[in-house]
């Protein structure tokens, strides 16, 4: 599968930050820090998609309790709401 071309993008860091990703890099944990920093990214976009996912959650669940109130919010249909918004 063909790679998009790679671009360059400054970006400018603070001390304590060069001399972790420097680190890093020099104890062969990552080939270079471009690798490092697109890891980071990729691990910082899950973790925001998580985030979301769990406050799409609560206000589903929110929304559930709202219509149905606490004693009569039903796992199944819980679970039917949130298939609908995927």
């Amino acid at each position: 599968m063909l790679q998009p071309a790679k671009q360059p993008l400054t970006v400018y860091l603070d001390p304590d930050v060069v001399a972790r990703v420097e680190a890093l890099v020099g104890a062969g944990r990552y080939d270079n820090a471009s690798q490092l920093v697109q890891e980071a990214l990729a691990m910082w976009q899950s973790a925001f998609n998580q985030r979301e996912f769990e406050l799409e959650l609560k206000k589903a669940y929110e929304r559930g309790i709202a219509l149905r109130g606490r004693d009569n919010v039903h796992a199944a249909d819980f679970l039917r709401t949130l298939g609908d918004r995927a």
